[in-house]
């Protein structure tokens, strides 16, 4: 096992963790959303990075724009040039009716320099990437403030080869259905945290025995995605330590006020 910095899991816990920066709250894996979780004094944001055709690291979900923006087509056809003048909130504010507004997409680079206090979950949508953002992280000495995951164990082994496992990661789908099917025992794991979905197919997936797998395997829990304050108060009774969440005041508020 290496020794990384765990300063990212610093802080009062549950860590209220804004999904891709509160999508519901305002549009996600944006500049925008970024604004809003430094206004609103959050310490954490979680997000989704992929490549650009010249490639540049930036906040972003899916492998097309489609569904977010008012410009078709796939990631891997645009240069950045042409991605900074796309509208990245269009579709969230066509709903909202607030149709004079405009965010943009932004790199990984300027988020890291946006808010140098706030610690950013890195989910890595492609493969290829983990070199380049490695070299982003270690270039602006983001280390202690950063945690990068994915669903692919292929995309983290790529990134924990790159960085000789020196950076937070968190567990794959694999790590998640070992936790979640074989019997709790410590296990020789590369990663120190856990991103387990409250549910997954018709399946509850956070659990006591995950809980306990946790602390057994010296793993932060953190249970995504939590958006209402029934679930929430589900993971504050078995234990967690962070919750990824669409609605990050509303469970704030619910936290508050039952503190």
């Amino acid at each position: 096992m290496f020794l990384v910095n765990l300063e990212y899991f610093h802080g009062d816990k549950p860590l209220i963790i804004p999904h891709r920066g509160g999508s519901h709250l305002v549009p996600e894996n944006t500049k925008h959303g970024l604004e809003f979780t430094t206004k609103e004094g959050f310490t954490h944001f979680e997000t989704d990075l992929r490549m650009s055709k010249d490639g540049e690291i930036f906040l972003h979900h899916d492998d097309s724009f489609d569904r977010t923006t008012d410009i078709s087509g796939k990631v891997r056809d645009f240069n950045w040039h042409d991605i900074s003048k796309i509208n990245a909130g269009y579709k969230f504010y066509k709903r909202k009716g607030l149709h004079d507004m405009k965010t943009n997409f932004i790199r990984l680079v300027d988020a890291l320099e946006f808010n140098k206090n706030m610690k950013f979950n890195l989910d890595l949508k492609q493969s290829g990437m983990a070199k380049q953002i490695a070299e982003i992280i270690y270039s602006l000495k983001a280390e202690k403030r950063v945690l990068v995951s994915s669903f692919s164990p292929r995309r983290l082994d790529e990134f924990l080869k790159v960085t000789k496992g020196k950076i937070l990661s968190s567990g794959t789908f694999k790590e998640n259905a070992i936790a979640k099917f074989l019997p709790n025992r410590v296990r020789n794991l590369k990663v120190q945290a856990l991103q387990a979905p409250y549910n997954w197919k018709g399946f509850q997936i956070h659990s006591k025995k995950l809980t306990e797998y946790c602390l057994l395997n010296n793993l932060q829990l953190h249970v995504w995605t939590i958006n209402t304050v029934e679930k929430f108060q589900h993971c504050l009774d078995i234990g967690c330590d962070g919750v990824i969440t669409d609605e990050p005041i509303l469970l704030r508020d619910y936290l508050s006020s039952n503190s």
